[in-house]
């Protein structure tokens, strides 16, 4: 008997009670845990490591990002052993559903390379002036409006109600990856989409990690990469704060030093992510978001420098 007879909520509290650990909710049916992962100790007692994932889903599947570990959730309830058939029609379906899934990235992504609605959004501006008016209000100069192709679009095509959204293009390597809708109207929860579904998590202002840069910064988000650029600090910004892949700290390889500034309440997402690169990365212990600093509060590019000699290595 499998997962199919066991409820989201069922296996959720299954693994729960089998690992010790807690489980929040990602996306559809990921979990991630509040208290790393129960084999290999990430991030040791207490830990808010979120690498320990749950799929409660009909694999019913629990993986750890840094020590590979995985295993049926199913095993731990005698009533739902699977047999050696269900386990392996599983993994079957698991692969099936992995190549899908990479099938279409592959499909979004070539969609967006070929795509020049970033410039057509961009274009907007010259007749909007409200739109050029929200970006000033953001800080943003019109030489950075034009750099990042900064936009607006009159009825977005992520949103079924048709409001309109500034848009910020994912641009890197001389390609689009992405544009990035932030709605006009809609709450803090659902401010922000992506132009296609199945675009894979990117890096913004990944070309600041070319030509062997000193030193450079991780961000929260994107406007906050761009207010960090324009004041002169190379930078990369994360899709949301637990928006890291381990996989990524290998484009960093020739970066001296590398400083993870995230806004103040993600601290321990921050040292998470410092960890990864055995000891060239420091801790930024900013009082506000780099952003703000700026532009709400008149901090200078030697304000932040202050904070930066300051920040404590991982």
């Amino acid at each position: 008997m499998g997962t199919e007879h066991l409820s989201e909520p069922e296996i959720v509290r299954l693994a729960e009670n089998a690992y010790g650990v807690g489980f929040r909710l990602v996306s559809g049916t990921e979990y991630r845990s509040l208290n790393g992962c129960p084999k290999c100790g990430d991030g040791g007692k207490g830990s808010r490591s979120d690498r320990f994932r749950l799929f409660a889903d009909e694999h019913a599947l629990v993986w750890c990002r840094r020590c590979n570990f995985s295993e049926f959730v199913d095993k731990l309830a005698p009533d739902h052993r699977p047999t050696a058939q269900d386990i392996q029609n599983r993994r079957l379906r698991a692969v099936e559903q992995q190549q899908a899934e990479h099938a279409r990235r592959l499909s979004a992504l070539e969609v967006m390379h070929a795509s020049q609605d970033h410039l057509r959004y961009w274009h907007n501006m010259e007749i909007q002036t409200d739109a050029i008016a929200y970006w000033d209000n953001q800080g943003m100069k019109l030489q950075t409006i034009d750099d990042y192709k900064l936009g607006y679009c009159p009825r977005c095509p992520t949103d079924r109600d048709g409001r309109p959204s500034h848009t910020i293009p994912v641009l890197a390597y001389g390609k689009l990856w992405n544009i990035r809708h932030r709605l006009i109207g809609a709450d803090n929860g659902d401010k922000y989409r992506p132009h296609l579904a199945g675009l894979p998590a990117m890096l913004f202002n990944a070309d600041h990690l070319q030509g062997d840069p000193e030193r450079i910064l991780i961000v929260e988000g994107e406007k906050k990469s761009i207010i960090a650029a324009q004041a002169g600090f190379p930078n990369v910004g994360l899709m949301g704060k637990s928006g890291f892949k381990p996989e990524w700290a290998r484009k960093f390889a020739r970066v001296k030093t590398v400083f993870v500034a995230l806004d103040p309440d993600a601290e321990a997402q921050a040292v998470e992510i410092a960890a990864l690169f055995k000891g060239r990365a420091r801790v930024a212990l900013l009082p506000g978001k780099i952003d703000d600093l700026i532009t709400r509060y008149g901090a200078t590019a030697e304000d932040i420098e202050w904070f930066l000699k300051r920040a404590r290595p991982a």
